[in-house]
């Protein structure tokens, strides 16, 4: 009964790896969104700034077409001033090239803030690139750590699962079993030391009785209170 304890403890040092490699396996997409963060809020805003120079482009070559269709009406008023026979009719041409004029003046503002708008976007875009590559480089070392360390989990756990089995192989069917209802039931340790008179998986004070039988090592024995299997000391696994 010493060597089934023995290998209990052995395997429940193998679970607790296990249960440690899945969870750090676990954190890895989430450290990896955190880590490529600062590169996709990049992406975003090149993509924001791609977006708004498409737009100041269509607002100048439609601001040039408006203008010129602007210039061409302003020619043909001035040139139709001959022809008008009245003064009221003069006066109304005149305010009509005056409001031609007008709505020219607003038009080559508009031209001109799309102009400087994108000229200002291509600064922008250039220096965005720059970064984006920069921040590229970064996190494909970044990411190359990390799945390195992925890669070493996996193939670390590979071999703890395969000491897993082998040891659970020498250990009797219903220990093994009362053993993983124990350990799977979310309470922490299934195999604990006394310390004393002491449970150290409870902390509940042990029956004196109890407590010599434990050190007796002769059966497996569980603690009243948290139904934990007991052991006196650390048992040693007898070399094969």
């Amino acid at each position: 009964m010493k060597e089934q304890l023995a290998l209990l403890v052995a395997l429940q040092t193998m679970d607790l790896k296990r249960q440690k490699d899945k969870e750090r396996l676990k954190d890895f997409p989430e450290k990896m969104a955190i880590a490529e963060k600062p590169l996709n809020d990049v992406r975003s805003e090149i993509e924001t700034a791609q977006a708004q120079l498409e737009q100041f482009v269509k607002d100048r070559k439609e601001g040039e077409l408006d203008l010129q269709t602007i210039e061409e009406k302003i020619v043909k008023l001035k040139l139709r001033l001959t022809d008008l026979k009245t003064n009221k009719e003069y006066h109304a041409h005149l305010q009509e090239i005056a409001a031609a004029r007008n709505t020219k003046s607003e038009t080559e503002d508009q031209l001109l803030a799309a102009m400087e708008g994108i000229d200002q976007l291509q600064a922008d875009l250039t220096t965005k690139e720059a970064q984006l590559g920069e921040d590229e480089l970064a996190f494909s070392g970044i990411k190359k750590e990390m799945q390195d360390a992925m890669d070493l989990i996996v193939s670390e756990a590979a071999k703890v699962e395969a000491d897993w089995q082998a040891t659970s192989e020498k250990i009797s069917k219903n220990l093994l079993a009362s053993y993983q209802r124990l350990f799977n039931s979310g309470k922490g340790l299934a195999v604990v030391p006394v310390n004393g008179q002491t449970c150290t998986g409870c902390h509940f004070s042990l029956p004196p009785q109890l407590i010599a039988e434990v050190k007796r090592e002769s059966k497996v024995l569980t603690c009243g209170y948290c139904h934990r299997i007991l052991y006196a000391k650390l048992p040693e696994i007898p070399a094969e």
